[in-house]
């Protein structure tokens, strides 16, 4: 098993990195040299963060698996420990190009930082079944962590390289603390939690991939743009920018209530057809159990029906409110998603950990729902 493991463990987060520095090569050079020895330095990186975290769990009886030190040690060790320590080094490696005026815009500083984490996560994954419990499931999970690894490492990197210094250090500081709380969350749930929860990551997996699409076509656009495509092409990052801003009005705080109302209503109502399709089915919900793999189906079920509800609150709020922009709809959004955790909290604690997982790709839904509501009222007042 082994045998057939590590080759794959090593060789695809090296392949992602690989594809990561094709990409950005297009529209100018980027040093081969550099980016090999960000990767070396992200392997050495990850050879001392394993052993680092190892001393440490050892000392103070803590572990990252839930099963072991129970959910309250587990996510102290994942974010108190695990999360910024592994971002920090790899920032430690990246570093020193960024103190000698190597990384100059955002795509060295998202090719760079990629590449570290790519040789981070070889050697992180390596040593996850190495020194861990062997089988596939560990396996499973160390491939599953390595979009993870390049993507967020990728968020901090792009603030590396923003062409305005002054602003530089305060967007590399909400990159960064962004990258380290939501890997951690990744993390928690890929190694910490049971085989029956890796779906809860499919949310946000997919808002990676939409994230790394957006970002490559920012910093890259020539290599990612095809004129016959059938898949539109993603908004830049500047149009986001732009759609969130409050357009020559004031802050609509009513539409905000109505549409965080909208959205808890069509969560509850989508819910419960989904139960009610899934007992057509003969899906069973009581299957609740993390350790479980059958248990994620109604995962995927229940957690379809959720996301569904944002773009089409977010649709209906910003046709209802004649709005400038996804300000509105996007707050609304996350006002929903408050409420939603908080009333998980109180009933039912692990469901905070799948809300806090569906919570970017919600709120993107919910952006994008509102952009196409905008859109057609556009095009029906130029009508």
């Amino acid at each position: 098993m082994l045998a057939l493991a590590a080759p794959l463990l090593v060789l695809f987060p090296l392949g992602l990195g690989f594809l990561v520095w094709r990409r950005v090569s297009v529209l100018g050079h980027v040093s081969r040299r550099l980016t090999i020895l960000m990767a070396l330095g992200g392997a050495l990186a990850a050879a001392f963060a394993a052993y680092f975290e190892r001393i440490v769990l050892s000392y103070t009886g803590l572990s990252l698996d839930v099963a072991t030190s129970g959910a309250g040690g587990a996510l102290l060790a994942t974010f108190l420990l695990a999360a910024p320590l592994e971002e920090g080094i790899k920032v430690s490696v990246v570093w020193p190009l960024y103190r000698t005026r190597r990384i100059i815009d955002p795509r060295l500083g998202v090719c760079y930082a990629s590449a570290a984490a790519a040789g981070f996560s070889a050697i992180e994954g390596l040593m996850a079944v190495l020194l861990g419990t062997p089988g596939g499931v560990t396996v499973l999970r160390a491939l599953v962590s390595v979009p993870a690894q390049l993507f967020f490492a990728g968020v901090w990197g792009y603030a590396l390289g923003v062409r305005r210094p002054s602003r530089r250090g305060h967007w590399f500081s909400l990159a960064w603390l962004f990258a380290t709380l939501l890997h951690g969350l990744y993390d928690h749930i890929v190694w910490g939690r049971g085989p029956g929860l890796l779906v809860a990551v499919i949310p946000l997996f997919v808002f990676m991939g939409a994230g790394a699409w957006i970002a490559l076509r920012d910093v890259a656009p020539d290599s990612l743009t095809h004129q016959h495509s059938i898949v539109p092409d993603p908004p830049s990052l500047r149009a986001l920018r732009e759609a969130l801003r409050p357009v020559d009005h004031r802050l609509m705080v009513r539409w905000i209530l109505v549409g965080a109302f909208t959205t808890l209503g069509l969560m509850i109502a989508l819910v419960a057809l989904a139960v009610a399709l899934g007992h057509r089915l003969g899906v069973d919900f009581s299957l609740a159990d993390e350790a479980d793999v059958r248990s994620s189906g109604p995962l995927i079920l229940l957690g379809a029906a959720v996301l569904l509800a944002f773009p089409i609150a977010g649709y209906l709020v910003a046709k209802a409110s004649s709005a400038h922009s996804v300000l509105e709809p996007a707050l609304a959004a996350g006002l929903a998603l408050a409420c939603l955790v908080a009333m998980l909290f109180m009933t039912a604690p692990i469901g905070v950990l799948f809300a806090l997982a569906v919570a970017p790709l919600a709120f993107g839904l919910a952006c994008g729902g509102a952009w196409i509501g905008l859109s057609s009222a556009d095009d029906h007042a130029h009508r």
